[in-house]
């Protein structure tokens, strides 16, 4: 800043950032008299700007500050950490209306206020809560049992004895009705009848038993195994023919879609890996 003598006139610039503390005066170097100097300017420092709004990775919300979660979801998440694991006992009140363990708050509450999940059950009040668990990969209070390469292929021999016998019948009923006439003609439509017949039962056999209450086939049933979905809950129709046909897959490549369950750390076959998903312990 530019100072000036009062007494001589005389011109002069001073740094600001150089003046001491406290000082008020300055002494003039060409006459020698003292003179105040004007009250230092305070620069004001502008407001920092907010930080850029963020998604939430888990639900898609606006994350405030600087955590890795939005408020909801880092709720959720906590909660989850201070509930207790064991559950409380159910017990049936007097006038014997059914109740069900809430999955989050361990509340009893009557199936009439329950949210159904799969095999789980939340209250009403905690249902927003459970959804943004599951979207954060929290749902599943336990660890998924899953099943290896020889418990699947018993399984799976098991089934392929019922489709057989099935299969038997309606070729031997088929080609009884058309092979009658004996040409060539025939021959390839009892052929081509037979592997429709053969594929609509299989897809019709795995689409029913996966999306029952069982969420398996008589096979796995036998080896105590259900098919599920990464989060655990019931496949949908869709995922279970997807899933079928995706198993013809495993067979064409000799096999070597199976014996990837050997390898997989969550014994995921070929067609598992493609449907997402998983075949575990009841």
């Amino acid at each position: 800043m530019t100072i000036q003598c009062p007494h001589c006139g005389a011109r002069g610039q001073l740094d600001d950032s150089k003046r001491p503390v406290g000082v008020t005066s300055i002494k003039c170097p060409r006459c020698n008299q003292s003179f105040p100097l004007p009250p230092l300017v305070s620069v004001q420092t502008p407001p920092a700007e907010p930080p850029p709004l963020r998604r939430c990775p888990a639900c898609g919300g606006i994350i405030e500050g600087s955590g890795g979660l939005c408020n909801a979801c880092d709720a959720a998440r906590t909660r989850q950490d201070t509930t207790t694991a064991t559950p409380l006992p159910v017990v049936a009140p007097a006038d014997g209306t059914l109740t069900g363990t809430c999955e989050v708050c361990k509340g009893r509450f009557a199936q009439s206020e329950m949210v159904r999940f799969g095999t789980t059950q939340v209250c009403s009040a905690c249902k927003p809560t459970y959804v943004q668990m599951l979207a954060m990969g929290l749902g599943r209070t336990g660890e998924l049992r899953y099943a290896g390469f020889w418990i699947r292929f018993g399984a799976k021999f098991i089934d392929g004895i019922i489709l057989g016998l099935v299969n038997f019948v309606t070729s031997m009923a088929s080609t009884l009705l058309v092979g009658s006439q004996k040409s060539p003609q025939a021959a390839i439509t009892v052929l081509v009848l037979n592997m429709i017949i053969n594929v609509a039962i299989a897809v019709a056999y795995n689409a029913w038993f996966l999306t029952s209450k069982y969420q398996a086939t008589p096979g796995k049933i036998a080896c105590g195994l259900k098919v599920v979905t990464a989060d655990g809950v019931r496949i949908s129709g869709l995922r279970a023919i997807g899933r079928y046909f995706a198993e013809m897959l495993s067979s064409l490549i000799m096999g070597i879609g199976y014996i990837m369950v050997a390898f997989d750390d969550e014994k995921r076959a070929l067609h598992d890996r493609i449907c997402n998903t998983r075949v575990i312990y009841k």
